[in-house]
């Protein structure tokens, strides 16, 4: 099981929280799954309607419980209505205790540095609190940007895939 993280950075401004807390954030996710960049970076579902994201947001407590994904919604610290982006894991080797990490932002909220800082907040309470041993990041090399986050978060270059996606690492520590 997943406990729900108690995670703020002021500087810049970023809270993470769990998804549902606001009555708007299927809309907000459902507008995100649309936007272009998101969709071509990120998993999104086929039916990214409103409807599917209410579904998806309703079965996070499940995804969660069962201790195979954690998705949280990236806001503002003090404005925990206004979704900045979001950041999660997925567990993929649960005997090396190993996840995925994935993250976006919405187009106006970039390059502000607050993607950094969401994912460094995030991998530390992870590699701290919660038995996962590594994350790791699959960035493209046609998105530069992706790969900024995860080498200002702190993470390392492992390597490259086949398919041009390079991977990204942060330990736990000891």
């Amino acid at each position: 099981m997943l406990p729900w993280p108690p995670l703020r950075r002021n500087e810049p401004s970023v809270a993470l929280r769990p998804w549902g807390a606001q009555a708007s954030d299927a809309a907000t996710l459902a507008a995100a799954w649309s936007e272009p960049d998101i969709a071509r970076w990120t998993a999104v579902p086929d039916a990214h309607d409103e409807a599917a994201a209410a579904r998806w947001v309703a079965g996070e407590g499940a995804r969660r419980d069962q201790g195979v994904a954690l998705d949280l919604a990236i806001t503002e610290s003090g404005v925990p209505e206004v979704v900045l982006g979001e950041i999660g894991l997925a567990l993929v080797e649960a005997d090396r205790r190993w996840a995925e990490v994935g993250y976006w932002l919405f187009p106006a909220e970039r390059g502000r540095g607050r993607a950094s800082v969401a994912l460094e907040v995030f991998t530390d309470w992870v590699l701290r609190d919660l038995p996962i041993n590594r994350l790791f990041a699959r960035t493209h090399v046609d998105n530069p940007a992706s790969a900024a986050v995860a080498r200002r978060a702190g993470y390392e270059l492992a390597g490259e895939l086949p398919d041009g996606a390079q991977v990204w690492v942060a330990d736990r520590e000891g």
